[in-house]
């Protein structure tokens, strides 16, 4: 299944959950946080927020693209785009350099994206890789490297039929079609 990765609501996203955290965002919590909103995003809708792909990294569950945007390695238009609104990592966080258009999110997305930041907050900052590692059956051990996650598998481990997951992959396509065919990055 693929997905159309979409900066504009990817910055959005990151805003949000930048604002939330009081004006700075630890890049691992908070790649944890979206991780956790694409993958309930997907579940619930069969689409995520982002449209980025899902990774396993060492320390759990990840976004391929936002994790390559916060270490300044992203594709180099997503990449300017990014940098006109965040920071550099300064000890492993980013600060807003400028107000985002979060309202371009859905309500119930931003209650997603609120919900995860809730859930990761829970924990202390070194117990989030272990559970994650335990509540996410899709994420393998990638001995140092990543390895991509099938959205299929997130769906399956959900419950979603084969049917259902077909249906997903079907929209979804459509979609990433009437995008291209629009014009629409």
């Amino acid at each position: 299944m693929q997905f159309r990765f979409d900066i504009r609501k990817t910055i959005a996203a990151v805003a949000f959950l930048t604002e939330r955290e009081g004006g700075s965002l630890d890049m691992f919590l908070s790649l944890k946080m979206l991780y956790l909103a694409d993958k309930e995003s997907l579940i619930r809708w069969g689409k995520t927020i982002t449209g980025d792909s899902f990774v396993s990294m060492k320390n759990g569950p990840v976004l391929s693209e936002v994790y390559n945007l916060f270490k300044r390695e992203g594709p180099t238009a997503d990449q300017k785009e990014w940098d006109t609104f965040f920071s550099e990592r300064v000890n492993h966080s980013i600060r807003l350099l400028r107000s985002v258009d979060v309202e371009i999110l859905s309500e119930r997305e931003m209650e997603r994206l609120e919900e995860a930041r809730q859930q990761i907050n829970k924990f202390a900052p070194w117990t989030v890789a272990d559970w994650l590692h335990k509540t996410c059956p899709e994420w393998e051990d990638p001995q140092g490297t990543s390895i991509p996650i099938d959205p299929d598998v997130i769906l399956r481990n959900a419950g979603r039929t084969e049917e259902e997951i077909e249906t997903i992959e079907e929209s979804n396509r459509m979609y990433n079609q009437a995008k291209k065919l629009l014009g629409v990055r």
